[in-house]
């Protein structure tokens, strides 16, 4: 307590604690010891009394001093004390030591003078402030060198201009702040569009701000310009697909002296049949068992021929569903020939496999070059085995979730020390002589499994060997079924065109057992003639390599031109015509009568089986 001329009259512990002076040191002191030399200079405390006696009450804050000289923040509270008649007798003073919570504070607006010094320092960024509605409420000078708007012109506006037209009206800058608003953040890339209408290639992030309470203040916003770096990609992944094409000739070179002996044997075995059918012509069962026999062989040696094609294919990725479980039985044939006999090949693969989205022949290549590389790793022999099976993953490895098919392929070889298999993946790193390979096999197989959104792990230990795991996502699309029908009524005529008369009359029969009639033009230029005479077939089946100056596939763009309701099947022994066969649906030579009755039903929307 105070007296009415500012002298201590009463001292409590507090008092004592904050400001160092016993009772009887301070009691019949002025106040004014309390406040430091310049303000007491400046008549601070008289202005303090004479607010109080004024106006009831004084609130202030400002440096005080204690009794050993040492300064603290003070929040003083001055209060008028009148007696009963409303006469002044005196002054309730309260100080509170204010000094960490102001230190705490100074330190604060400190760091967000820093901040904001450094968020309009910094250049290769946009970073700015919007609205809960979208609107821009700030902007520093990153934002203005990328997107080139000055403050004064984008304050105020919406950020759905940065947006393309295309994007703007799918509703994506909307979807932006939702999926920000309901998650706390959100994060993409695209092309965005600057002042001039140039586009630039965008990471974003936007991150919702909320007050105390958990109310929705706005966003922040962080754009940088990625456009370099994606050229710069897109051009590593064109490197890359000329190394992993590089890289399928190597592997087709090492299959072809295995392949060349399956073949010999399949030859054999047909050649066989058709000798012992001839001596049985009079036998139909064993006419019937031993044509069969020809068939069965016929149809693996197609099987070889295209698997044969697929390495030697130089075109992009063709994703589609893989049944792994014929899969890999494919490839286990595929990997015997090329191992040393000293190489055992074990095998445990589920038989309830998910299938994946992949390039068959790109997954072939991958497990073909981990065999290789196990048994370049086992000089004296050794177990090769490849196993797969089905796996929910939570997080690990890489952040994969969801349904993986798991596929190892472990050796008993030499194994790799560490700093070894820290490298194994890179692009041309090899522990090999020169001339025995390129160093690009595994990292095809990294690059493969990364391309399908999955991921590759090595564990290894030197003189006792190596695992490569494999984690791919199990296909996301529906099961595909083969399309089958009972009826009996005919479907329609198919229009065929193709230039050599027995495989014409072939395909009339086959197309007969399905149910169709049909008609034979031997060129394209006579298959238009018809056409233009108003013949209506439900379908052209067309062969691609045809004389008379017009190609199938110049057929199809013809016919596509004149009459775009006209469904169109093309059909080839070639796969490089069939990479160039531009959208038109194409049903690969050798085929059977199942292969066409799907080729068909895809392309009617019909079931199609034999009558």
């Amino acid at each position: 307590m105070l007296d009415r001329n500012g002298f201590v009259t009463s001292w409590n512990a507090g008092a004592e604690r904050i400001k160092g002076f016993q009772t009887e040191e301070i009691v019949g002191k002025h106040f004014s010891t309390f406040y430091t030399e310049e303000d007491r200079a400046a008549g601070l405390p008289k202005k303090v009394l004479d607010t109080a006696r004024k106006d009831g009450k004084y609130l202030g804050e400002g440096w005080r001093v204690r009794k050993d000289g040492s300064r603290f923040w003070a929040s003083v509270v001055v209060d008028r004390i009148n007696d009963g008649k409303g006469k002044l007798i005196g002054f309730a003073k309260i100080t509170r030591d204010m000094t960490e919570q102001r230190e705490a504070q100074q330190a604060l607006l400190q760091a967000e003078r820093g901040f904001r010094l450094l968020v309009q320092g910094v250049t290769d960024y946009a970073i700015f402030m919007l609205d809960p509605k979208g609107r821009v409420a700030n902007w520093n000078a990153g934002a203005q060198r990328i997107k080139g708007y000055t403050p004064e012109e984008i304050v105020g506006e919406h950020f759905s201009r940065f947006y393309t037209p295309e994007d703007r009206e799918a509703g994506v800058p909307e979807r932006a702040l939702e999926t920000a608003r309901k998650v706390g953040r959100y994060e993409a890339e695209g092309w965005r569009v600057r002042k001039d209408g140039s586009r630039f290639w965008a990471s974003v992030v936007l991150d919702a701000i909320k007050d105390d309470d958990g109310k929705l203040i706005g966003f922040a916003k962080i754009t940088r310009d990625m456009t370099e770096k994606r050229e710069a990609q897109l051009r590593l992944d064109e490197s890359r697909e000329q190394l992993f094409r590089s890289q399928k000739m190597e592997a087709l070179g090492q299959l072809t002296g295995g392949l060349a002996h399956d073949f010999n044997n399949l030859l054999t075995a047909i050649l066989g049949a058709c000798e012992l059918a001839l001596r049985n012509l009079g036998d139909s069962e064993k006419v019937t068992r031993m044509l069969d026999g020809v068939r069965g062989s016929a149809q693996r040696g197609a099987s070889l021929t295209k698997q044969l094609l697929a390495f030697a294919r130089a075109q992009p990725l063709e994703i589609k569903q893989v049944d792994l479980k014929q899969f890999f039985g494919d490839v286990t044939t595929l990997v015997r020939p090329s191992l040393r006999s000293d190489i055992e090949v074990v095998t445990e693969i589920s038989d309830q496999l998910w299938p994946i989205d992949a390039d068959a022949g790109a997954l072939e290549l991958a497990l073909l070059n981990l065999a290789f590389n196990a048994r370049d790793a086992m000089k004296h022999g050794g177990t090769l085995k490849i196993s797969a099976h089905n796996e929910m993953l939570e997080g690990k490895p890489e952040g994969l979730r969801g349904e993986h098919v798991v596929v190892r392929v472990s050796d008993t070889g030499s194994g790799m020390p560490r700093e070894v298999m820290e490298r194994v993946f890179e692009p041309f790193f090899t522990t090999k002589t020169f001339g025995e390979g390129t160093g690009l096999g595994l990292s095809q197989v990294f690059g493969f499994a990364k391309q399908l959104g999955g991921a590759v792990e090595v564990e290894s230990e030197v003189d006792k060997g190596s695992t490569f795991t494999l984690y791919l996502p199990a296909s996301r699309g529906s099961e595909t079924g083969q399309m089958r029908m009972n009826g009996m009524k005919p479907r329609g005529r198919v229009l065929i065109v193709e230039d050599d008369t027995f495989v014409a009359e072939l395909a009339a029969d086959m197309l007969s057992e399905l149910g169709f009639e049909s008609a034979v033009a031997h060129s394209a230029k006579e298959a238009l003639d018809r056409l233009a005479a108003g013949d209506k077939p439900q379908l052209v089946f067309s062969d691609v390599v045809m004389p008379g100056g017009l190609t199938g596939i110049e057929l199809a763009r013809k016919l596509r031109e004149r009459f775009p309701e006209l469904p169109i099947l093309l059909t080839t022994g070639y796969s490089e015509q069939v990479a160039a066969s531009h959208g038109f649906p194409v049903l690969q030579k050798p085929y059977e009568l199942d292969a066409l009755a799907d080729a068909l039903g895809n392309l009617l929307k019909q079931d199609i089986t034999a009558h």
